[in-house]
């Protein structure tokens, strides 16, 4: 071997190994917590939305005790949107296709929409099951905070602006 050989040997060698210790560094910074493996801790058993449900759990104020009741619901309801947001996209994919040809073809693209139509119906059908099944473990108070929560997060017209207390007839009242 060569003394050019050697050195392009050795820069490679220090080069996978700097990498390893990248590798080995990142590990330790991302481990679970000391004595424990699985999910990060604060995350319910079953979260799939990776702490996501526990979060707005919390935010909506429902009890640990029935968060992870909660968290079961929407990861269940999840799985089966899961398939449907992949066809969806998908069927977008084939749409665009279709409009890239140099002369579309309007009754493929037009069945190509209902295609996509029928799609997004049977996902509303989903999330409404999801509604529905989220908010029959909520209490009444529960369920107002996490139907406002939804609104704020789906109505963009809706400007989430906090509701005062009752008898407060303008922002500078709330708090007195």
């Amino acid at each position: 071997m060569g003394r050019d050989s050697l050195k392009i040997a050795l820069i490679l060698s220090l080069a996978f190994n700097l990498a390893v210790v990248g590798a080995f560094a990142y590990g330790y910074a991302r481990r679970p917590a000391p004595g424990g493996f699985g999910p990060p801790p604060g995350l319910a058993p079953g979260d799939s939305f990776g702490g996501r449900c526990s979060l707005f759990a919390r935010q909506i104020g429902i009890p640990h005790e029935r968060a992870v009741r909660f968290s079961h619901v929407m990861a269940d309801s999840s799985e089966g949107m899961r398939g449907l947001r992949v066809s969806l996209q998908k069927a977008r994919g084939e749409l665009v296709e279709l409009f890239g040809v140099p002369e579309p073809d309007e009754k493929a693209i037009m069945a190509k929409v209902d295609e996509i139509a029928a799609i997004q119906g049977q996902l509303e059908k989903k999330l409404v099951t999801r509604l529905l099944g989220v908010s029959s473990t909520l209490e009444p108070g529960e369920r107002e905070r996490f139907m406002r929560e939804i609104r704020c997060r789906c109505i963009p017209l809706d400007r989430c602006v906090p509701k005062g207390p009752k008898g407060a007839r303008k922002e500078s009242e709330v708090g007195r």
